[in-house]
């Protein structure tokens, strides 16, 4: 099986699009999720959240709250279905990913998409950095996400 980590905030989402959205909330970019989608198609992954929003978010939808709700609703637009979430230790995200990956051995090849530099010896080659806030996923990081999950 493989696996997408995935983070909202500087990945589906960018600073522009938020503002020109005027809400407040969980606001993803349409443009972000197509392009989540063509990972996807290239290479069967499933969906993990590793964003701080996998709060909101439970594999038994009547556990979500309406932020978790809407979290579904945005991923069924395009398609998706989101595979489950990586534990809340309180620690730093990269152990996070390294005890999900711990408790689900059958993942063949993974990739974690992020804004933030996260760097650890289990993460390091199958790492893809978004420009951030400014610009999000792109078709830079699409491309070598798929090579990634691929190899």
């Amino acid at each position: 099986m493989k696996v997408i980590f995935i983070d909202f905030d500087g990945v589906l989402n960018t600073e522009k699009y938020v503002r020109s959205c005027a809400e407040f909330g969980l606001i993803i970019d349409p443009s972000k999720m197509a392009l989540l989608k063509q990972i996807i198609d290239a290479t069967d992954a499933k969906i993990v959240l590793s964003t701080s929003w996998r709060e909101h978010w439970d594999e038994e939808p009547q556990n979500c709250d309406n932020i978790g709700i809407e979290i579904n609703n945005i991923f069924e637009q395009y398609g998706l279905h989101i595979f489950g979430k990586t534990p809340i230790l309180n620690s730093c995200r990269e152990d996070e990913i390294a005890e999900w990956l711990k408790i689900n051995p059958q993942v063949t090849n993974f990739v974690v998409l992020d804004d933030r530099f996260l760097d650890s010896e289990i993460i390091r080659e199958h790492f893809v950095k978004t420009s951030g806030y400014s610009r999000g996923l792109d078709e830079t990081s699409v491309d070598k996400a798929i090579e990634i999950l691929n190899s």
